[in-house]
């Protein structure tokens, strides 16, 4: 059956139900799809983390911080790479129609990634406290790693299964199962976290062994917070099992036949080499990505002791009362668990604009059609400076009252990481291009990329956390100043690579870029007067809103009036 002309074919399950499944997902409706799903993620992760950061305060989400960032390390290694290399393996055999390979390509993965992920979840358990005692300082962490640990096992079976349905661009599965692990991380985790801190004595026998009173009381809610992450990951492999027993993948017996057979071109070892070709650089480049967390781990709370140790009094002036000791990790949870959560907050939802191309751009390749990846580039380029870049404005000129807003019953920690946020908001547009610029080179056949590009970032950001955070007047923004100079040094080259690989047309891009910047710039111009006006008789929710509302009118017009946003550009986006 050609790729092409099915748009709903009919499928049966287990128990012999007919079902209808879309067959394929355009770029922009599998964008969207995916888009939604992690608003929704997102929403309740951030609905998750807001109030968790009022429950832990800075110290506290320190744990919860040092912990998250361990795991997402040993997960980008372990998980990262897999959706892509599935969703590129299964784009290709199915644009040329060989269906038996893309079942193979399932269940051969299946198998190897789940054995890999009970060795990374072993490795996890196993190195958990040397890392803690000895590299973080902070063996009152040690609880939390050890309840995230089971989630590397459940991430690799479910990144198996979604990139499976993203290479055949059914982006259903991946949306409904991101909403289903946000919803159950959310209820688990500050259920479980807030039981802690309604009934101590019940749960920090184990944390007692690395804290005494409050630390470990911190300790043991972080440690339960951080365990509703483990349940939500359980969630979403099981709604994915049983979706993919219970519902065919929509490939039907017919098509499977008309491609031979059940006789694959490839065996499972062919099959695990060629994913690992593919996943192995992606998950590189993850991992360096992730670097940046690790390098912030490791290296913010030894240079905040230093800058500690320089002014003392600069820091008791700004930390309020906690103890002399523990400034470094109060510091250190500020800035990740408050600034960077809101950071990270618009790059979660551009990112899918890059998960929804790769297969296309894939395809694309696989079938050497050079005008359809060349206009692929172009429209995931345009629909991410689109969204990130009034967003990166934004956060940059309101980042105080953001922090306000979301962190009300932390005065202190909001206060400390302002400047930050500010900082990082300008960053905002050039990771959000970037990750975009990762997906194109890697559904481009060129996943070693973003690995180089990558290690420029991680140089430029460990020499920035080395430099400027043990000064104490920036303390934490010097981190924010490194993490800008980071993704600004990656992005620009990123580009380039975008253009040379894919035909892009440099000018159109350029031209576009620029004017979406302008009328950025517009937008948080107008924001920022809107703030400083109706600050006068407004303040809270209401200001942020009515600050937001005006950037976002100013950008909307700016943006017709100089041909961003067009009848015909809106057709070609969703076209």
């Amino acid at each position: 059956m050609p790729a092409e002309l099915p748009a709903i074919i009919i499928s049966k399950n287990i128990f012999g139900k007919e079902t209808v499944f879309l067959k394929k997902q355009n770029f922009f409706f599998a964008s969207m799809i995916l888009i939604l799903s992690a608003f929704a993620a997102k929403l309740t992760g951030a609905i998750f983390r807001i109030p968790l950061a009022n429950m832990l305060g800075g110290t506290g989400m320190g744990y919860f911080s040092g912990a998250y960032s361990i795991f997402m390390t040993i997960y980008a290694v372990s998980v990262t790479g897999l959706p892509a290399a599935v969703a590129k393996a299964t784009a290709e055999n199915s644009a040329l129609e060989r269906y038996a390979d893309v079942r193979k390509i399932r269940s051969s993965a299946l198998l190897f990634f789940s054995l890999c992920g009970t060795a990374f979840t072993l490795l996890m358990l196993f190195s958990a406290y040397p890392f803690c005692k000895y590299i973080l300082k902070s063996p009152e962490t040690f609880p939390a790693v050890i309840a995230i640990a089971p989630s590397v096992f459940f991430g690799c079976v479910t990144a198996v299964y979604r990139g499976y349905y993203e290479g055949l661009r059914n982006m259903f599965p991946t949306a409904v199962s991101q909403i289903v692990e946000g919803l159950v991380k959310l209820c688990a985790g500050l259920f479980l976290c807030l039981l802690v801190l309604k009934d101590p004595n019940r749960f920090t026998g184990l944390s007692s062994m690395f804290g005494t009173g409050k630390t470990a009381v911190l300790s043991a809610a972080a440690a339960a917070s951080v365990f509703g992450v483990t349940l939500s990951t359980a969630a979403g492999t099981l709604f994915l099992i049983l979706r993919d027993k219970l519902f065919s993948d929509g490939i039907t017996e017919d098509q499977i036949r008309a491609s031979g057979g059940k006789n694959c071109t490839d065996s499972s070892r062919d099959i695990i080499h060629m994913l690992l070709k593919t996943a192995v650089p992606v998950a590189a480049g993850a991992l360096a990505a992730n670097m940046t967390s690790l390098i912030d781990l490791a290296t913010i709370t030894r240079s905040l002791g230093t800058a500690v140790s320089r002014s003392p009094e600069y820091f008791s002036g700004i930390t309020g009362d906690v103890p002399y000791a523990g400034i470094p990790n109060f510091l250190f949870g500020c800035f990740t668990g408050l600034a960077v959560t809101v950071f990270n907050l618009v790059p979660s939802f551009t990112n899918m604009f890059g998960k929804g191309i790769l297969p296309a751009i894939s395809g694309s390749f696989a079938s050497k059609d050079k005008e359809k990846i060349r206009a692929y580039t172009e429209k995931a380029v345009f629909a991410t400076a689109l969204v990130s870049f009034p967003s990166s404005a934004g956060i940059t000129v309101l980042a105080g009252n953001i922090l306000k807003v979301l962190f009300p019953a932390k005065p202190a920690e909001t206060a400390v990481c302002t400047p930050s946020l500010t900082i990082l908001g300008t960053g905002v547009a050039f990771l959000c291009l970037s990750s975009t610029f990762f997906a194109i080179l890697q559904a481009a056949g060129h996943p070693e990329l973003p690995v180089k590009l990558m290690l420029i970032g991680i140089i430029v950001k460990f020499a920035g956390n080395i430099l400027l955070v043990p000064i104490p007047s920036l303390n934490i923004s010097g981190a924010a100043i490194s993490t800008l100079l980071c993704y600004g040094a990656i992005c620009i080259p990123a580009a380039a690579e975008v253009i040379k690989h894919t035909g892009a047309d440099k000018n159109t891009i350029l031209e576009m870029l620029c004017k979406i910047s302008f009328c950025s710039l517009l937008c948080g111009g107008a924001a920022l007067l809107a703030e400083n006006i109706m600050s006068l008789r407004f303040n809270g929710i209401f200001l942020l809103f009515i600050s937001i509302l005006c950037g976002v009118i100013f950008y909307i017009i700016s943006a017709f009036l100089l041909g961003i946003i067009t009848k015909n550009s809106i057709n070609s986006l969703i076209s």
